[in-house]
Parts: C-alpha cells; structure tokens; sequence
C-alpha cells in the first residue's frame, strides 16, 4: 500500500494498492464540506471488500481535504480530482461512490462511460444527471433521510436500486451489510465489462 499524490493542480492525497488482477476500484468519499475524507467508515468498508475481492483499490482525498491541495468547489473541481484518480490507475476502472463522493462520480460519467457503484446517493440534496443506459448500480439504507428513492428511480430505474432495510445513510455499526451486496456488484460487473 502506498501514499501517494496524483495529479498536480491541485495535488490529491491518495492511497493506492495494487494487486495483479488487472482492475481498480476507486472509492470516493462523502462531503468535504462535513467532515468527509477517505478515511470514513463506508469509504473503509468499500475499501476492504475490494481489496478481499483481489482488486486494486485506490481511495483519495477530494480538493481541500486532508493533504489535498486547493479548496471546495462545489463538485465541479472535485469532478477533476477523479478524473485524475482515473487517469493515474493504468488499467480498466470500477467507481464505487458513496454520498457526495456518488454525486461526483455521477457527473463525471457526463466525460466517460465506466461501471459505478453508488453507496447512499443524496439524491434529496442534489440534482443528479439521468444515468439510464450506464452501469450503475445503488444500494441505499431504507433510513436514508439524503435519499429521495422516488429521484433515484427517475435517474436509474427501480431494476438498479438496492434498499437495505433499516440502515440510514451513514451506516455506522452497519458496514458489514454492505460486503455481500459488493461483493456481488463487482462479481458482476467484472463478468460483463471486462
């Protein structure tokens, strides 16, 4: 495991494993503005099950966090911070995006066609592009007062949606349930894109 920086306006902390098998997850992590980093626990959890998958993993911190450069701004700049963390990896990529972290990555996708998951999307607090016809996948706590489910199924379909009964958006003490739905995401997602 190494810390790293990437990019270089501004320059993003990150972490990066790397492991043979030939894709990367990376994770993005929720707001920056409350108290979002890289080391959050679903960030953690993600992380972990990716890298119990085989995968490489890279997780990074946005703009203004941590020994990141530069300041917020307000997803857009963050949108070129993982442009960034997707140019560095040098093989195909998967984006697990959790809260703000999917917001980001969802706008990302109007610049690039790569398979996402999104952990908690706070469709109730931002608008999110249509991403009907992408691979993308959400799994949401049925407690998750930052989801609107009525929005996400707008934006993605009902068929792409996974609710976890009884998990608010943070799922502290709850990760654990995360695992097999990732485990069977990326099982998936390696079988038709890769």
């Amino acid at each position: 495991m190494q810390d790293i920086f990437i990019g270089d306006n501004p320059r993003i902390e990150a972490v990066y494993e790397e492991t043979p098998s030939g894709l990367c997850a990376i994770i993005t992590h929720p707001h920056s503005q409350m108290g979002g980093n890289m080391h959050n626990n679903v960030v953690m959890a993600a992380w972990q099950t990716v890298l119990d998958k085989g995968f490489s993993a890279l997780r990074f911190n946005f703009r203004g966090v941590g020994r990141s450069g530069g300041s917020f701004d307000d997803g857009i700049g963050e949108v070129l911070d993982l442009a960034a963390a997707v140019e560095y990896v040098d093989c195909p990529v998967i984006i697990i995006g959790y809260s703000f972290g999917a917001w980001v990555a969802a706008n990302f996708l109007k610049e690039v066609d790569l398979p996402c998951l999104f952990i908690s999307p706070p469709t109730g607090m931002f608008s999110f592009p249509s991403l009907k016809g992408f691979n993308v996948w959400s799994v949401v706590g049925s407690h998750d007062p930052f989801c609107n489910l009525e929005a996400l199924e707008d934006i993605q379909g009902r068929e792409r949606i996974t609710v976890i009964d009884d998990v608010d958006h943070f799922w502290l003490g709850d990760e654990d349930l995360l695992k097999p739905y990732l485990d069977r995401k990326l099982e998936l997602i390696r079988s038709i894109s890769y």
